[in-house]
């Protein structure tokens, strides 16, 4: 094995969403489960910087959404797609954001938990795939199985997509005890599994709040062994979000000027935009990026 000579795995979001991984997002109903889903899409279509996981890579992404009506599905990737200010960015998004509605196209699409089904989903992905999203497997399996018999196949399936070089990312409903429903073997195959808990709204923007911890991970990333909260709240005619340390809770201005930067925004521009000096954001910068540092200690 340490002879041989193996091609780097592709970075399709940070270190953690690579090329052939399988990855699980869980959580309770409306618990922001399909939001972060869109999110991480968005963000690796587009070539986005998501923290804490990393800069998308800008490939193709496949969303399979049987859940939500296909309007709500439109009107949030709307907004989401309005908070994006980079027109190359955009671009990139509608290029290769692939949603494919159960809704929209009929109940025949199947499901992934039967050869048949299988064959037919994959029909309607397309060969520039490199990311598929399945929001949620309840919904993808017929008759929303999660026993041991209905998952031996949904594993084949993934185990097929990683061979092609294609990375998937699952949506999965949490019990009554917090933790992924249906049978325990599917943390298995996972290369990285992502457990969301409710937090409480922030009356004031009237978000959408959850803890995100990473309860699986396969490779070393010691960064994100650290809890995470995020909040989703509209503004305006466009979609904005924050995905901070626990505990750490910055200015709307402060939040402001870490996605312009992320975003690659020059200190100069950013203090243009904001009515402040250049030298004022630098130190503001460096202050936020040790309050990060010290929060995720």
């Amino acid at each position: 094995m340490l002879a041989l000579s193996l091609v780097a795995e592709t970075s399709l979001l940070g270190r953690m969403i690579l090329e052939k991984s399988i990855g699980l997002i869980a959580g309770p109903r409306g618990g922001g489960k399909s939001w972060l889903a869109m999110i991480i899409a968005y963000s690796v279509a587009a070539g986005k910087m998501l923290h804490p996981w990393g800069i998308g890579i800008g490939a193709g992404v496949v969303l399979l959404d049987g859940e939500m009506r296909a309007a709500s599905v439109q009107e949030r990737f709307r907004l989401l797609h309005a908070f994006n200010s980079d027109a190359e960015s955009q671009a990139l998004a509608q290029k290769n954001v692939q949603i494919i509605s159960r809704d929209f196209v009929g109940d025949p699409i199947g499901s992934i938990d039967n050869e048949e089904g299988q064959r037919r989903i994959d029909e309607l992905i397309p060969d520039s795939a490199k990311l598929v999203i399945v929001d949620n497997l309840s919904a993808w399996t017929s008759g929303g199985r999660e026993d041991s018999g209905s998952w031996a196949l949904i594993k084949n399936w993934l185990i097929k997509k990683r061979l092609r070089g294609i990375a998937v990312l699952l949506i999965h409903h949490t019990g009554k005890n917090g933790q992924q429903r249906g049978s325990s073997m599917h943390e298995d195959l996972l290369d990285y599994s992502i457990l969301l808990s409710p937090l409480q709204s922030n009356t004031e923007r009237q978000d959408t709040r959850f803890g995100i911890e990473h309860t699986k991970l396969r490779d070393h990333l010691p960064e994100l062994r650290q809890k995470y909260e995020c909040s989703v709240w509209n503004e305006g005619e466009s979609l904005h979000f924050e995905i901070v340390p626990a505990g750490f809770m910055p200015s709307q201005h402060e939040i402001e000027m870490l996605r312009m930067r992320d975003d690659g925004t020059s200190m100069e521009d950013i203090g243009l935009a904001l009515g402040i000096s250049k030298s004022t954001v630098s130190r503001t910068l460096k202050k936020l990026r040790e309050r990060t540092s010290e929060t995720e200690s």
